[in-house]
């Protein structure tokens, strides 16, 4: 039998909910096929994509927002191990210069630290492309990373104005803008690489997070136009969708605005995602992953566990399940967000808690 798309969308989905053993699938092609898919933490283009060399990044210059934290923190510290040049830039000045410390002891990297908000005014952050494009002797910059934003639960009806303007000035007017004063310099170079971290949230609906899966689908939607625009200009794009990462864990600090207000700092040991940590990637694998996306210019790279992955799958190739599973879900999500619990239980946010009902 011939493994259609949907065939293996429904299959990966049983076994997800049922974790039924392998060993009870029968042994056929198919079968291996299925074993590598649902065990899958990216897109198979990216994994059968060539592996990070140990020199991969050997001299270039990589600039990196949000550089400070969770993530951004993992990607300086990746590329670093790779032998990049690093430019870090996020508002909190201290913390960067910790990542700094930490990439020239670990990796012996050459470090600029630039402090940044990417919501300032326009001329400011044109003196910030101007001063990056500056570093190294005038090096230039060879992969320039947006990573600057944060994350949001709160159901749609409890979600101030205020924050979804904030969030959107952060996670998506920022960005455009800090990406057009950059661009001049960029192109100039000819040999730039542009990287937005965007999300599954633009892939694949995410009740309890409205604004930030509204503001990922916005940033999508132009860096996707700008990579089409870009094609014959030597800078070329990638957008990097990582789904539920597991920063936040061992002290690591991560901002969420909740339905009125950016937060403070949390930790994923006493916020509302510690349910669902088995089905998150580790930061070092993500930033991991990402680096491989952009050292094989990939034009796109999902990177997520299942259920996202494989609900990524469906709402791109099969839209009628997906959209269904995702209304039946919905409001389950958006629930156990709010009261602290896992968003990312897929059995018991369809069948219950407890065991699968029967027929």
């Amino acid at each position: 039998m011939r493994l259609t798309a949907p065939h293996f969308c429904l299959t990966c989905l049983s076994l997800e909910v049922n974790h039924i053993p392998y060993s009870r699938l029968p042994r056929t092609k198919n079968k291996r096929v299925l074993v590598v898919l649902d065990r899958a933490d990216a897109d198979l283009k990216l994994l059968s994509s060539k592996q990070l060399p140990r020199d991969a990044f050997k001299n270039k210059v990589v600039w990196i927002t949000g550089a400070s934290q969770g993530l951004g923190e993992q990607l300086a510290l990746t590329f670093a191990e790779h032998g990049a040049r690093l430019i870090l830039s996020a508002r909190n000045k201290d913390r960067l210069e910790q990542v700094g410390t930490a990439c020239k002891e670990a990796y012996g990297t050459e470090v600029e630290v630039l402090p940044l908000d990417v919501c300032a005014p326009f001329a400011d952050l044109q003196g910030a492309a101007a001063k990056a494009d500056d570093v190294f002797d005038g090096a230039g910059v060879d992969y320039f990373i947006h990573n600057a934003g944060a994350s949001q639960h709160a159901a749609v009806e409890d979600t101030t104005t205020e924050v979804a303007e904030k969030m959107f000035e952060l996670n998506v007017l920022g960005p455009i803008a800090l990406t057009r004063a950059a661009l001049p310099f960029l192109l100039s170079r000819g040999h730039c690489r542009i990287v937005v971290v965007s999300s599954m949230a633009a892939v694949v609906p995410a009740p309890g997070q409205a604004m930030y899966s509204a503001t990922k689908l916005a940033m999508h939607g132009y860096f996707s136009t700008l990579q089409a625009e870009l094609n014959d200009r030597r800078a070329p794009l990638n957008l990097s969708c990582p789904g539920p990462i597991a920063t936040g864990t061992e002290g690591t600090p991560r901002n969420v605005f909740s339905a009125q207000v950016l937060t403070k700092p949390v930790h994923l040991s006493t916020h509302e995602e510690r349910g669902g940590a088995k089905k998150r990637l580790s930061p070092p694998r993500v930033a991991e992953l990402i680096a491989r996306a952009a050292y094989n210019r990939a034009d796109v790279a999902w990177i997520a566990r299942h259920p996202v992955l494989l609900l990524g799958y469906l709402c791109q190739y099969w839209p009628t399940l997906g959209i269904w599973i995702m209304k039946k879900i919905g409001p389950l999500r958006a629930a156990q967000l709010k009261s602290g619990g896992s968003g990312y239980d897929i059995k018991s946010m369809l069948f219950g808690t407890g065991r699968v009902k029967s027929d």
